[in-house]
């Protein structure tokens, strides 16, 4: 390898250990001074360590202490042989300024640094090294084990053996090589990467004659790993035998499921496979039950959002829709919803697809409609049962919705969802399933919508300000709303409006955002609501009017107030909501001088 790359270089730029230039030296200073240091100093020598001292004689930084963590991208830019056999450390690798962060215990040694300078050139990056201990190198090297050093070991085996193995269309072949060591070492490294990154679904999918695996974290999907086509279709394959699906099928889309142990609890994961033009893609959706929340006020519930869901659950009969797009989260607060109600004297049955998550004393029950199991004839059996409380995972057809409403009408309680846009778009939904709008008004007692924010992280969150007139703007939308509300919310502008965001720390990734909360809009149809659904079959624009004047609180303005509570930014507000005319365009992309930091 080392004669490979071996160019003509200077050696003699390199002797400190600065960045390695790939263009003039100006440009390498001024990005010099971007980047902290991960080592500590002083300016007195009697209080500098030995590793700091020695780092200030060859003009690098010391690194006496690695990062949290360490993300297999970087692990990822050379194999673990080249990165012992040259003992060089890739511990980081900054997206934005396009550095490396490297760690060497010699970094004059020649060899090392024409690998770093051949990399630099070959990525277009610049290197920083570092001066470090044996010890900390060593640490480096461990998580090799976790990611780059499971695909070369895969990589290595399957070129041995797959290839020959699936030319043979045997499935017990297939079968065999997939649940060798190194392949099931690879899956459970990608499992062990999404858990640590706190991921809610797994991507495996083929790119350009390669497979990548892309993790779905508070809601924005990041790129992990990529390997080779013949190693992707390993680790599909051994996902299957993992779900119980057929190996050898891969004509047309599968779903299942398995479970792991994970440091004493139980994750299931929910398998889709979908045969796409390059191969297969597989979606795993990680079902953590200890790490779900099923608590309404953790889920972003507030003021009296949340005193209406607590007064109407108690209702003996009547039907509570949620609204919103797939993956908003409804699921899971009709989950935390069901909770409050899950008592002995209660029989609650749900029909779900899938069933995400299991919660004791609740008979759950999973549609099958390959075998004529759906929502509509689930809905019929379970109403044999002897039911109080029914959970519908989604209402999809006019038969399902009929059968739930007149479930409702018939002294039980009903939950369910429906896909629209907003809470009020739920009543001329139904109708189109052709519902008499007499119905919906006598069974419908409350309709919410809802949305995913990610959250500012704690660790680094700072005060910011941002332009007049984005706040004066706030400020308009802020008197539709009484103080009796934002009271409840715990809101208070009279010492001014107040903005946050996250700095960016190793606790979030450098993204300022750590973990997920909902927006919610909450509407309880009373009488007037109920009269404006049957004579005027359920215009939007009326019941929107009415609700408005009756003082509900959208999902607007909801995540203003949460925003002023330092719990999410604007640039989130302005993802997930039709707020682009409201806080003037792409927040996020704000001039500096209009969003500073306070």
């Amino acid at each position: 390898m080392n004669e490979e790359i071996n160019t003509n270089i200077n050696n003699d730029s390199l002797a400190g250990g600065q960045f390695l230039d790939l263009e003039d030296d100006s440009d390498s200073k001024e990005q010099e001074n971007q980047v902290q240091s991960f080592g500590s100093g002083a300016d007195d020598n009697s209080s500098k360590s030995e590793l700091e001292i020695r780092a200030e004689e060859l003009g690098v930084k010391p690194l006496s202490k690695l990062p949290n963590k360490i993300k297999a991208e970087a692990l990822g830019v050379v194999s673990e042989e080249i990165a012992r056999k040259n003992r060089i450390g890739i511990f980081d690798k900054d997206r934005e300024t396009s550095i490396l962060h490297v760690a060497m215990i010699d970094p004059q040694d020649i060899d090392a640094l024409n690998i770093l300078r051949f990399i630099a050139q070959k990525d277009r990056l610049n290197v920083e090294v570092y001066l470090t201990t044996e010890e900390i190198l060593e640490e480096i090297f461990a998580h090799y084990g976790s990611a780059g050093g499971a695909v070369e070991n895969v990589v290595q085996s399957l070129y041995e053996e797959e290839v020959s193995r699936e030319e043979s269309s045997s499935a017990r072949d297939i079968q065999a090589t997939v649940q060798d060591t190194p392949v099931a070492k690879l899956v459970q490294v990608i499992i062990d990467h999404a858990l640590e990154g706190r991921a809610s679904d797994i991507h495996i999918e083929p790119i350009d004659k390669t497979y990548r695996v892309r993790f779905r974290q508070d809601g924005i999907l990041h790129s992990s790993l990529s390997f080779p086509l013949e190693v992707g279709k390993a680790v599909i394959s051994r996902i299957k035998i993992l779900s119980k699906l057929k190996i050898d099928e891969k004509r047309k889309p599968q779903d299942g499921r398995f479970r792991i142990e994970d440091n004493g609890s139980q994750v299931d994961f929910r398998v889709s496979s979908l045969p796409v033009v390059e191969g297969e893609k597989v979606v795993l959706r990680v079902l953590e039950k200890d790490r779900q929340s099923f608590n309404l006020k953790g889920l972003g519930l507030m003021g009296s959002q949340y005193d209406i869901f607590m007064e109407r659950i108690k209702d003996p009969y009547a039907m509570i829709l949620m609204t919103g797009p797939t993956g908003s989260g409804k699921s899971t607060t009709l989950y935390a919803l069901i909770k409050i109600l899950n008592e002995e004297e209660r029989n609650i049955i749900t029909l779900e697809d899938p069933v995400e998550y299991f919660i004791p004393g609740i008979n759950q029950s999973q549609i099958k409609p390959e075998i004529g199991y759906t929502f509509a004839s689930g809905l019929r059996s379970i109403l044999r049962q002897d039911p109080n409380v029914i959970m519908v995972g989604e209402i999809r057809d006019g038969e399902t919705a009929e059968l739930a409403i007149h479930a409702a009408l018939t002294g039980h309680l009903v939950f369910s969802t429906v896909h629209t846009n907003s809470a009020v778009g739920a009543i001329p939904r139904l109708i189109d399933m052709d519902i008499e709008p007499f119905l919906i008004a006598s069974a419908t007692r409350v309709i919410a919508a809802q949305r995913l924010v990610r959250k500012i992280c704690p660790n680094c969150k700072e005060e910011v300000q941002i332009a007049d007139k984005f706040v004066n703007k706030i400020k308009e939308e802020l008197k539709n709303i009484s103080t009796e509300e934002m009271a409840k919310y715990g809101v208070d502008i009279s010492q001014g409006l107040k903005f946050h965001r996250g700095r960016g720390c190793e606790e979030c990734n450098g993204l300022g955002l750590k973990g997920r909360l909902a927006l919610y809009e909450v509407i309880e149809l009373d009488e007037e609501m109920q009269n404006i659904i049957i004579e005027n079959e359920g215009n939007v624009i009326e019941l929107d009017k009415v609700a408005r004047r009756k003082g509900y609180i959208t999902l607007k303005q909801d995540g203003i107030m949460k925003v002023l509570l330092g719990m999410t930014t604007l640039a989130e507000l302005e993802r997930v909501t039709e707020s682009g005319d409201f806080v003037g365009g792409k927040i996020d992309e704000v001039a500096d001088e209009e969003y500073e930091t306070k």
